[in-house]
């Protein structure tokens, strides 16, 4: 903890990155372990790989390098006319192979050295190709693709763990890197020499698909457990003769127990439970000759303590229009749009993940996100301070976007370091909306803000009167359009439900009634409430076993679709609607009808918790067999999909646990090209942390602490999912600007049609995606936890 304190204060309180820790990096781990059974080279020479794309390759028998400008005066063939989420192309050496069989080999090693000049973040690529029963890439173009973040430009080792991946026919490799625009605008030049590129079987290739743990590990919470709630960890009962394990601090024993066996849905594993255990401290756990890093027993503070300093080193890396120590200078200052005769800027907040593009709202939602866990660590000077600075920077994007009347710049599709001079060819242009869906989650979001501040802040008048303004004009837009919502889908909140409206409409207008005790939005909160509960299952649905399953909600009164979400997430909005309507109005004539609505909705999630033991991960939700045929809903809810969606979703759902006639709970969500559920989990989590304590029921605030602990480490992988936090946490796609400690990807994906974890070494778009999102989801439970672990004391 001193340690980290130090790096902490020698950034200067995060003005500048902290450091990379690459010691206990999954790639770190994954050379030192390899015992290699057999290689062969890849290739014979290097002289028969083929250019592909952009500049140009040169080519020995021993290498080959991809040389290319940084930029170019034009867009790359096939590229939207606007330039719309393009870069300016790619360089690449392909070689066609002559339909071989792999399976044998459980890796690929290659050995990369650049000459790169002014690039922002140096990385190649690499994409393989199978045209064997299982085709790679796949239809989404997702599978068989790498990004090697280089570590520094001097010549390394890097492995890709392909055991996983089909590799029975493969017809080709690709290794490419992107053309992506140069730091400053300085001359930029991409020099890539690949060498050494062999083939491996590695005794110990990487287990990435299903439920059961690895070989003689020990999966546990890297994170560590809270006193009062569960604490186990997870071993193959099959790996161990031993019948008990032991729990040691400072070498010495102090908890022994038998294991106990677990048979799931998934699979028969061994429990190790230590949750009698509350005193606070450092531990680890051992069995034999295995055991454990040590982690810690804590309180929420103590615990999340470096996560909240690794989370908002994140965020601040992901600055857009502020230069970045180490990673990137003022940036997109030519994302200009005209509007009523002048221009206006967009660069500001935060880039939404490992591109560069921009959303409004993602921003917004990340700065109350910074605000909420700042008044949660007010004991805290340093850290409360610091994370007051970045939500400030948050608050200015939301003002300087904000137009007149409801009209909003709401996003901007780009991927690229442009040249910063308004004119030129790389100009984006960002897209401009008046969305009521928009500016009641944007308004709520301020008030909640606003909400949290102590009286004497400087902007809080100011603050007010805007949100005052915003709430008239999204309330006369809402009068004209209703719940109708049709920005672009690449808007974050093209999936949108009528639920999902209504209950951000009765938390903001809750919000603004305790902001203002004006009770014409006590009459609106009311009103959209009741709403809100029309299309909530009060009846109950018959399952199976002959129980009666109540409480969640559909997406709209008519009870044909369920409410589920497959990549943007905001299950947590029902959560907060009941907390403030519930502030709001505590003597309300409804209050007990609404409070049992609240503990029907507590109980869905409950329900929820129990269809991935014994990993602590939230199922996603239940879905009917037959919601691909409400065609309007199915489209909003996917992006980009094929012509298949619709029959694969029918086989997605198939692979998940059937609980009544037409209904199934799917562990991970139907989902297409966009996949990743960490921003789900943690929605959900928040959903249970804010009912948990609202309701008093120990078992919600427990799962919530346990959707934390399966990102960082309790997982069938055992790897952590931020970099830099825990153990064995994998390089990630975060292509633009590099390797970030504290960064977070979209989540664990599934193969095909499947219904199991899928987490392989390969990390493109979008599950292994480093998001602002899923950071700004973390800070809002983790600030969630300590609320309630202080309501307790």
């Amino acid at each position: 903890m001193h340690d980290f304190k130090q790096a902490v204060k020698a950034t200067g309180y995060i003005h500048r990155p902290l450091p990379l820790d690459n010691d206990r990096s999954f790639e770190k781990q994954q050379l030192e372990k390899e015992v290699i059974m057999s290689r062969r080279p890849l290739t014979n020479s290097f002289e028969n790989w083929q250019h592909r794309g952009r500049g140009e390759i040169k080519q020995t028998e021993e290498t080959v390098t991809l040389l290319s400008a940084a930029r170019y005066d034009t867009w790359p063939e096939g590229a939207p006319e606007d330039g719309d989420y393009v870069n300016f192309g790619e360089v690449g050496a392909y070689l066609p192979i002559q339909k071989e069989d792999w399976t044998e080999f459980t890796q690929i090693k290659l050995d990369v050295s650049a000459d790169c000049l002014n690039a922002v973040n140096p990385n190649i690529t690499i994409t393989l190709e199978n045209d064997g029963e299982i085709k790679i890439p796949d239809i989404y173009n997702r599978e068989g693709t790498h990004v090697i973040n280089l570590e520094g430009q001097e010549q390394h080792t890097y492995v890709l763990d392909i055991s996983n991946l089909p590799r029975d026919v493969v017809t080709g490799i690709h290794i490419f890197s992107g053309a992506n625009g140069s730091y400053m605008n300085l001359k930029g030049q991409l020099s890539y020499t690949i060498s050494k590129l062999f083939l491996e079987k590695n005794l110990h290739s990487t287990s990435a698909k299903g439920w059961q743990v690895p070989s003689k590990e020990i999966i546990f919470s890297h994170i560590g457990y809270h006193p009062d709630y569960s604490k186990t960890a997870i071993i193959n009962h099959e790996d161990f003769t031993a019948t008990t394990f032991e729990l040691k601090r400072a070498d010495q024993v102090v908890f022994q127990a038998e294991i106990q066996k677990a048979s799931t849905a998934n699979g028969t594993f061994g429990l190790l439970d230590f949750s009698a255990i509350t005193e606070p401290g450092s531990y680890y756990l051992q069995m034999d000759d295995i055991k454990t890093p040590d982690f810690q027993i804590g309180k929420v503070s103590t615990l999340k303590f470096d996560s909240i300093w690794k989370s908002l080193n994140f965020i601040f890396c992901e600055r857009c229009g502020c230069p970045v120590h180490g990673i990137h200078g003022t940036c997109h200052e030519d994302l200009t749009v005209e509007y009523k005769g002048s221009l206006v800027n967009f660069n500001g907040g935060w880039h939404d993940a490992g591109d560069l593009s921009q959303q409004l709202v993602q921003t917004a939602e990340v700065t109350s996100s910074l605000f909420e866990t700042a008044e949660t660590v007010k004991n805290q000077p340093d850290l409360y301070l610091r994370l007051i600075e970045e939500g400030e920077w948050g608050i200015d994007f939301i003002l300087k976007t904000r137009l007149d009347e409801g009209d909003r710049v709401t996003s901007a599709g780009i991927t690229r370091w442009t040249d910063n001079r308004i004119g030129t060819m790389d100009d984006a242009v960002p897209r401009i909306h008046n969305s009521p869906y928009d500016n009641f989650l944007i308004t709520g979001l301020l008030a909640k803000i606003i909400k949290s501040l102590p009286q004497d802040y400087a902007m809080k008048a100011q603050l007010m009167q805007v949100v005052k303004e915003d709430y008239h004009y999204v309330l006369a837009g809402f009068q004209k359009t209703g719940f109708k919502h049709e920005p672009i889908f690449w808007e974050h909140t093209y999936n949108t439900s009528k639920s999902t409206f209504l209950a951000t409409m009765a938390w903001t207008a809750a919000l603004m009634y305790q902001l203002t005790e004006e009770e014409d939005y006590r009459e609106q909160m009311t009103e959209w409430f009741d709403g809100l509960l029309s299309c909530q299952e009060q009846a109950g649905l018959e399952l199976s076993d002959g129980t009666l399953l109540n409480g969640m909600f559909y997406r709209d009164e008519t009870y044909k679709v369920f409410q589920h979400f497959n990549h943007q997430a905001r299950e947590h909005l029902y959560a907060l609607a009941f907390e403030e309507v519930l502030a709001a109005s505590p003597k309300h004539e409804k209050g007990d009808e609404w409070l049992i609505q609240a503990n029907n909705y507590a109980d869905y999630l409950d329900y929820l918790g129990q269809f991935t033991d014994p990993y602590p991960m939230y199922a996603s939700g239940i879905y009917h067999e037959d919601e691909w045929q409400d065609k309007e809903s199915f489209y909003k809810q996917h992006l980009l999909v094929d012509d298949e969606a619709e029959t694969s979703y029918q086989d997605q759902l198939k692979q998940g646990i059937k609980v009544g006639e037409g209904l199934y709970i799917k562990r991970f969500p139907v989902w297409f090209s966009f996949r990743g559920n960490n921003g789900i989990l943690l929605s959900m989590g928040k959903s249970a942390a804010v009912m948990g304590r609202i309701l008093d029921r120990r078992t919600l605030l427990d799962k919530a602490h346990q959707q934390l602990q399966w990102m960082v480490g309790k997982n069938p992988f055992g790897q952590s999912m931020i970099y830099g936090e825990g153990y064995n946490y994998p390089q990630q796609y975060s292509v633009s600007s590099g390797e970030i400690t504290g960064e977070m990807p979209v989540g664990m994906q599934t193969f095909g049609n499947e219904d199991q974890p899928y987490w392989p070494q390969f990390n493109n778009a979008t599950y292994k995606e480093v998001w602002v999102g899923v950071a700004g989801k973390w800070l809002s439970l983790v600030a969630d936890l300590i609320k309630s672990e202080n309501k307790g004391d």
